[in-house]
């Protein structure tokens, strides 16, 4: 999503004001199976653009609206049991279930969807490198060592 600072996101998540600061690698290892809190993490995906995981408990999806800057856009992308969902855009006033055709034009230029085995990775693929060319960063070795914040979202706070 597009933000000045991924240190607001905390707020807007409505998350507990203690956070920890760590990179993904050690945001993962706070996973908690069926967990009854959300935690999720962010970071800054590239200058003025955020990127956010829900590490443990469901997806912060209820907390979307909330998320983006007025103006701003902001991509959903989920990968779940298996399976990749659509990606959903917010274009500066809503939620959209499609992405504009031109976000596609150049990873398919590129190939981007055809790199991978199986399937399902060359269709991530795809979407990380859509994201990747409008955001203006791909995902390398320190794309993961990136400096963030886990946040707990107390159960509750966003309706089930």
């Amino acid at each position: 999503m597009e933000a000045p600072d991924y240190r607001t996101v905390p707020a807007a998540l409505r998350a507990e004001e203690e956070t920890l600061a760590c990179d993904l690698e050690q945001a993962r290892r706070w996973y908690r199976a069926y967990s009854e809190d959300d935690l999720v993490w962010v970071s800054e995906q590239s200058p003025g653009w955020v990127k956010m995981f829900a590490v443990s408990g469901l997806s912060p999806w209820r907390a979307l609206p909330s998320l983006p800057q007025p103006g701003g856009r902001a991509y959903h992308l989920s990968y779940y049991a298996g399976e990749i969902t659509e990606p959903i855009y917010f274009n500066g006033d809503e939620w959209e279930d499609t992405v504009p055709d031109d976000h596609w034009d150049r990873p398919r230029q590129e190939g981007a969807d055809l790199v991978g085995s199986p399937v399902i990775a060359q269709e991530m693929n795809f979407y990380l490198a859509a994201l990747a060319y409008t955001t203006g960063r791909f995902i390398d070795n320190t794309w993961f060592t990136t400096p963030g914040l886990l946040c707990r979202i107390p159960k509750g706070t966003w309706p089930r």
